[in-house]
């Protein structure tokens, strides 16, 4: 069930129309997770100041159940940095990525919870 959002001050006409299923692709893959279960949402056009400048920069998070954490965090950091800096100009020192792990019975999907799907 990850979901990736972003926050940016980049307008909406620059953002390319394939960068939510290019970041589901890219994440899925690195998450090892299908991709029926992936949300992606960005949100551009936003008052952000990093560092004390309006230059292009983003929030983002990634939610996932048990798909987070250590090591892991860390590669899909770079990853997720890398993506941004190529797709939008973003450089990676100005990116913010909280990672936050969901329990699979705190997620409502179909009627019931994550709990019992395997994922």
């Amino acid at each position: 069930m990850p979901i990736f959002t972003l926050h940016t001050n980049i307008c909406q006409s620059a953002i390319p129309q394939t960068l939510m299923s290019d970041v589901s692709q890219l994440l899925e893959q690195a998450m090892d997770v299908p991709a029926k279960y992936f949300a992606v949402i960005i949100h551009p056009d936003q008052q952000l100041s990093f560092a004390g400048t309006k230059d292009p920069c983003g929030l983002c998070s990634l939610q996932s159940i048990a798909k987070t954490g250590g090591i892991r965090n860390e590669r899909y950091s770079k990853i997720l940095c890398e993506f941004l800096n190529k797709q939008l100009q973003i450089p990676p020192e100005r990116v913010y990525i909280t990672f936050i792990d969901v329990n699979a019975g705190n997620v409502g999907w179909n009627g019931s919870t994550f709990a019992g799907v395997p994922l």
